[in-house]
């Protein structure tokens, strides 16, 4: 009778371990604090554990290791991305990594009240993974390009009179433009930026519906409601789709 008790507590703490580790999952953090990155990641971090995750946090802060982390990585992963960065990244989205679109967005571009009407060449703010001449397309050749690490750091630069211009994502271009220190207008040369979900050795379907469920909580539905952004939801297949057309465009 003692053995079939062992055994039953031996196939019991079996059969919890097996749960634990078919339901545990890596994040890893791409963004700094401030940034919408990281804002997403932790939505996404929490929503997961909600759900019954045992969720491993990997705070990176900085894209290019993040991504490296992603490319090594043999446990099941997932981080934010957006299109904007896979030309510089090298990590394009795929059929085998691509879970969700949460949402696009045009690209602003803003200007103080100072800098207008100046003479010599203007800086602008700009994101690490854009491409530059994108932008010296778009803005011409009399500017000094300022690379900052986020979107956040970015909307600091130009509320502190570090910089002239910054082309930056919607919800901080709305900041700035409310702060009565410059204007913004959205770029209709600049290709649209998407926010996506990426993931490795995970079933990207099957996450993708507890991912969808997360970004349907009242956090990220006010996240997107006060930026104003636009989640064009649709099927995985058209998502990626979508994703796979405009990602070219964020390369000259």
């Amino acid at each position: 009778m003692r053995k079939i008790i062992i055994v039953l507590l031996s196939l019991f703490i079996s059969s919890i371990g097996y749960t634990d580790t078919e339901k545990t999952i890596t994040i890893i953090n791409n963004g700094k604090a401030g940034g919408s990155y990281n804002a997403r990641t932790q939505m996404y971090k929490q929503g997961l554990m909600d759900a019954g995750y045992n969720v491993l946090y990997e705070d990176v802060g900085k894209i290019s290791q993040a991504v490296k982390m992603f490319k090594e990585t043999t446990q099941p992963t997932i981080m934010v991305y957006s299109n904007n960065q896979v030309h510089q990244q090298k990590l394009f989205h795929t059929e085998e990594n691509f879970i969700i679109l949460e949402y696009q967005q045009l690209m602003y571009v803003c200007q103080t009240f100072e800098s207008k009407g100046k003479t010599d060449v203007l800086t602008v703010a700009h994101g690490k993974g854009y491409d530059k001449s994108l932008i010296y397309k778009t803005l011409g050749d009399g500017i000094i390009l300022i690379p900052y690490k986020n979107s956040g750091d970015m909307l600091k630069g130009i509320l502190g009179g570090d910089v002239d211009m910054m082309i930056n994502n919607q919800g901080s271009s709305l900041k700035y433009e409310n702060s009565g220190k410059g204007e913004c207008e959205p770029s209709q040369q600049l290709p649209i930026m998407q926010a996506t979900v990426i993931g490795t050795n995970v079933d990207v379907k099957e996450i993708r519906k507890i991912l969808f469920d997360i970004t349907n909580s009242e956090e990220f539905t006010k996240y997107h409601t006060s930026n104003q952004l636009d989640r064009p939801s649709s099927d995985w297949d058209s998502e990626l789709s979508n994703v796979k057309t405009l990602e070219k465009q964020w390369q000259e």
